[in-house]
């Protein structure tokens, strides 16, 4: 029989009550605290209304801005005129609206917008840079010698009131431009070759204004 005086006590912790903490779990909010956060109104960021000096100095800035793009684009990158007069009939008629490309050259058989005498013009090209053209007297009209490829079956005649004298060569950067109906003598054959900087580039497009 073993001597229970021998065994050795149990030792107790010196802060039972601090262990007993460290083990518990923390304390939450009730329901009633969470409710009272969630009914606490929060302090809403008002903006402030602009006054009509505001809203009428932002219209103009945008108007403005407008205004300028609209130049730009039709002052660099585009060309716009009503078309009066039938001297390119049928492929352009009378108050026919062209836009043309002003920053691509003229070339070959395009229909191009031009200025002469301050007045914009709308014509074909019928030669290039160093091209020479000769117009008989019966009407044959003919690039460097051979009958030039174009949908115009007018026949062409010299103008009789201009001093330009046959074999023409077209000078360096310049275009020789005749009218589609080649009746209307306004063109290359009454002032000569245009130069490339009145070139306004070749007709983008063309929008018929009316029904004729």
């Amino acid at each position: 029989m073993s001597d229970l005086s021998t065994q050795p006590a149990e030792v107790l912790p010196d802060h039972p009550a601090e262990e007993i903490n460290a083990h518990s779990p923390e304390k939450t909010p009730d329901k009633a605290e969470q409710n009272a956060e969630k009914k606490t109104p929060k302090k809403k960021q008002t903006k402030k209304k602009k006054t009509t000096a505001q809203l009428l100095t932002g219209f103009l800035i945008k108007l403005a801005a407008i205004v300028l793009a609209v130049w730009l684009l039709f002052t660099f990158i585009l060309g716009l005129v009503i078309h009066y007069g039938n001297n390119m009939h049928p492929a352009i008629r009378d108050g026919d609206l062209i836009i043309s490309l002003r920053v691509q050259r003229p070339y070959l058989n395009a229909a191009v917008l031009y200025e002469h005498d301050g007045k914009m013009c709308v014509g074909r090209v019928v030669g290039m840079p160093g091209n020479t053209i000769d117009i008989s007297d019966v009407g044959a009209l003919t690039v460097n010698g051979t009958a030039p490829a174009e949908e115009v079956f007018y026949p062409t005649y010299r103008c009789e009131t201009s001093d330009i004298s046959y074999p023409y060569t077209v000078g360096e950067d310049q275009v020789f431009i005749l009218n589609d109906f080649r009746d209307d003598t306004s063109d290359s054959r009454m002032y000569g070759a245009v130069s490339m900087k009145d070139v306004k580039g070749p007709v983008l497009l063309m929008l018929r204004r009316r029904s004729f």
